[in-house]
């Protein structure tokens, strides 16, 4: 299926189809994968730090005394396995975190990119069934309009009834040319998120949820710090800094490593492994390394690691307090957002029936075309509210669905 969208002509699309074509195609998500894919690079390379370090070197010297003029030829291999370097275990562990860390980032990224795309696929849809309502609102407009002046060309229509229908129609045409500004924005928005340049036609309608009670908030605010992928990135990244300061510690103590090699030395360049090896000569022992001399600088690496450890700390309180207030807030907001889909359903209804009485009447010269006109007005502004709540529904409990993490995210994908 994927291939097919990559090398076809995009046209319609349903949501699941949507969200498969961003993960093949959206700048967003690659960026996010290739950010957790070199922090995996960064913990590797730190562990290869515990492999032993070959080093080989060779030097020709030309030495001139008094006219007289030497050459020698050196060469050495040397190798060098740590034994206690808690520089490089430190570094291991603190990688190993930040993998952790990018890992749940990772995620993260991915329900926001699934947000966005539901988001702005729920905003076309909408925007296409307003700009077909306007496309009705008009037809009926430009009828009334034909009708009040046919009326007013025989004398049973006044000019203020003819002035009424042509406003009508005006305010139609604007209503539907606010319709295109909104389905252009949400086309952008969707071509943006998916990398493509084509419009994108969603196949998916919004259907009318069934009436399912959420779950109680104190239920969702004990899982929040558990699921919630900003909080964990937060700890995470604590965590991180709490080694560094750990580690800042342990980089007072000496570094012991142990080294094995060979040295030779010539005065003429001899092609004879035989030879070398006769000849040269072997090194090896256990080498301690005491930070004498940068003391200065540790000192200097632990205060700025205790303050980042504050700093996280800090930074940790903060987002899990904004996180709860935004599970609150949303929490709220899509029971509120249900309710008014509710009501809005029911003044759908009412002013449908509404217009068709209203219509019938006029016909029967029981109401002015005043009336007539503002039930019709009534009618497509209605609709107009209730397309909107149900589309503000479907985003509200995406929005939710983000904050709750990744109780949602196996649900997502």
């Amino acid at each position: 299926m994927i291939l097919f969208l990559l090398f076809s002509y995009v046209d319609s699309l349903s949501l699941e189809q949507a969200i498969d074509l961003a993960f093949a195609r959206s700048p967003v998500y690659y960026e996010s994968k290739i950010t957790y894919d070199k922090s995996r690079v960064l913990f590797y390379q730190s562990l290869s730090n515990l492999l032993p370090t070959i080093s080989t070197s060779a030097t020709y010297t030309k030495s001139e005394y008094r006219g007289f003029e030497t050459s020698t030829y050196t060469g050495s291999m040397g190798l060098t396995i740590p034994l206690f370097d808690l520089d490089i275990l430190s570094s291991i562990f603190v990688s190993g975190r930040q993998v952790k860390g990018n890992s749940i980032q990772h995620k993260s990224n991915i329900a926001n990119l699934i947000v966005r795309l539901k988001t702005a696929y729920y905003n076309l849809i909408t925007a296409q069934e307003l700009l077909e309502s306007s496309e009705i609102t008009i037809e009926r407009a430009e009828e009334n309009l034909a009708l009040v002046r046919t009326k007013y060309e025989l004398g049973a229509a006044s000019r203020l009834e003819l002035l009424q229908g042509e406003v009508f129609h005006l305010s139609a045409l604007q209503d539907r040319a606010r319709a295109k500004t909104q389905h252009i924005t949400a086309q952008e928005e969707m071509k943006s998120i998916l990398g493509i340049t084509n419009d994108v036609h969603p196949t998916d309608t919004l259907s009318v949820p069934d009436d399912a009670e959420l779950p109680p908030l104190d239920s969702l605010l004990v899982v929040l710090q558990k699921v919630n992928y900003n909080i964990r990135v937060a700890q995470e990244l604590r965590n991180v800094a709490k080694l560094d300061l750990i580690s800042s510690y342990l980089a007072f103590l000496p570094k012991i490593s142990f080294f094995y090699g060979y040295n030779f030395s010539s005065d003429s360049l001899i092609f004879d492994f035989q030879y070398y090896r006769d000849n040269a000569t072997t090194n090896y022992g256990v080498s301690i390394s005491f930070p004498i001399f940068e003391l200065k600088s540790l000192i200097f690496k632990y205060l700025n690691a205790k303050k980042e450890f504050q700093l996280k700390e800090i930074t940790e309180k903060r987002i899990l307090l904004e996180t709860e207030k935004s599970l609150r807030t949303t929490y709220y907001a899509l029971r509120e957002s249900h309710e008014r889909l509710g009501f809005a359903r029911k003044s759908l209804d009412a002013a449908g029936e509404a217009s068709a009485i209203a219509k019938e009447q006029y016909a029967l010269g029981a109401i002015s075309f005043l009336d007539f006109l503002a039930s019709e007005k009534d009618l497509y502004e209605v609709k107009v509210s209730y397309t909107s709540a149900l589309s503000d529904y479907y985003v509200q409990r995406a929005s939710l669905s983000y904050v709750l993490g990744e109780l949602s995210f196996n649900e997502e994908r």
